[in-house]
């Protein structure tokens, strides 16, 4: 694509807008999804399990949507797939404001679950790619790094909004900053000139997905994500259990965001020097030791390096993850491995669900808490055993 001016312009508006989009599903759906399940089943008199539920669907909408983007970037353009998902979060809100019943809780969670995806990473990183030509990979980075910033801004403010307005007018917030990003993004986005679309290459992509190389780099992101969905969704009642307020954990969750954006924009900086194979063991040992914390501490200095450890583990193995996965299988299987990856990171659906019936049963979070701290070091452990990707010199492996 031709770099003057006129395409530099349409390259900020797109990176804007698949960041404006990205932003807000994070912060809305799994940022700040536990603070108003919270509040929510305060108010309406639902169990841990009940609420544990309605995060697991969440996080199965998310996954269940992942391969939407691709058959919809054929059919629809990938503009208006990240559209249709701020419309389709919109929706789901929508019926979360409404919400009288657990039936109703569950389908707005489902909903926004897959307006998540639908708005997320596929669509995005396919318009990025398609415009920035060869500042692509850092554009991409960049996108990660804002988009991580939902994770810092959604807890502050949905816990300030519903301290004082309720749940049911932080849903509606949610609605009206939904339609006035998809209207923004329609006026934004327009497919690039030259794109190419990775799933064509079914047959290849069946053969990376047999590698233990991706079934190690799957296992990562999953077990990662398991961490972040788990604490997103019982940390405010497991803290408050504590004794800690709703909004020292809606600070903690924004740490645990920003750690995350400063992780991967730091990391993607880095990358070359560091190597991605060499940074992912530490990662994950890094959630583990934030899980640890979070489950035998109540001290606010240990809260608070828990929050560090956590945001930066996540996001900056989710960035070493997404960086091996191109380099061990090239751009265009990796980044359909990629997608098949984040249909994989369903499996994580099972932590609020089980963190929610071990509350039940023991009276307490922490045993859960602790139980996915420990599971994620032979994880670590395995992860060192990652080969060189081939043609790599050692300082960028």
């Amino acid at each position: 694509m031709s770099a003057g001016v006129p395409d530099r312009r349409r390259e900020l508006a797109v990176v804007t807008a698949v960041s404006s989009a990205l932003v807000l599903a994070q912060a809305v759906v799994f940022a700040a999804f536990g603070l108003a399940l919270f509040a929510m089943g305060r108010d309406l008199g639902w169990s841990a399990a009940d609420t544990g539920m309605a995060y697991m669907l969440v996080v199965l909408g998310a996954c269940a949507g992942a391969p939407m983007p691709v058959v919809l970037i054929r059919r629809i353009g990938a503009s208006r797939t990240i559209v249709l998902g701020q419309v389709v979060l919109g929706c789901a809100f929508v019926v979360l404001w409404s919400t009288a019943s657990l039936a109703q809780l569950y389908v707005g969670a489902g909903l926004a679950g897959i307006g998540f995806s639908l708005s997320g990473n596929t669509p995005g990183v396919y318009l990025v790619s398609g415009w920035a030509g060869d500042r692509a990979p850092r554009l991409i980075g960049l996108y990660l790094m804002v988009a991580m910033l939902g994770n810092a801004l959604g807890p502050p403010a949905a816990q300030a909004l519903i301290a004082q307005s309720g749940w049911r007018a932080y849903s509606a917030v949610v609605v009206l900053l939904c339609t006035a990003n998809a209207i923004f993004c329609a006026l934004c986005l327009r497919e690039p000139p030259v794109a190419e679309l990775p799933a064509g290459e079914s047959g290849g992509l069946g053969r990376v997905l047999r590698s233990p190389i991706f079934v190690l780099l799957a296992t990562s992101v999953v077990a990662s994500q398991l961490c972040l969905v788990t604490v997103s969704s019982v940390a405010p009642a497991h803290l408050a259990a504590q004794g800690l307020t709703s909004d020292f954990a809606a600070r903690l969750l924004g740490i645990e965001g920003i750690a995350s954006a400063l992780a991967t924009g730091l990391l993607g900086h880095f990358s070359v020097r560091l190597g991605p194979r060499r940074m992912l063991p530490a990662l994950l040992a890094a959630c583990a030791g934030g899980m640890v914390i979070l489950a035998g501490s109540r001290e606010p200095m240990a809260l608070h390096a828990f929050a560090l450890l956590l945001g930066a583990g996540v996001g900056g193995a989710t960035l070493a993850v997404t960086l091996l996965l191109v380099r061990y299988f090239g751009p265009a299987g990796g980044s359909a491995s990629l997608g098949a990856i984040w249909t994989l990171a369903g499996l994580a659906a099972i932590g609020p669900w089980v963190a929610g019936m071990v509350a039940d049963a023991t009276g307490g979070y922490g045993p859960a808490l602790l139980g996915i701290g420990i599971a994620m070091v032979p994880i670590a452990m395995a992860s060192l055993a990652l080969p060189r990707p081939a043609g790599e010199t050692s300082s960028l492996a």
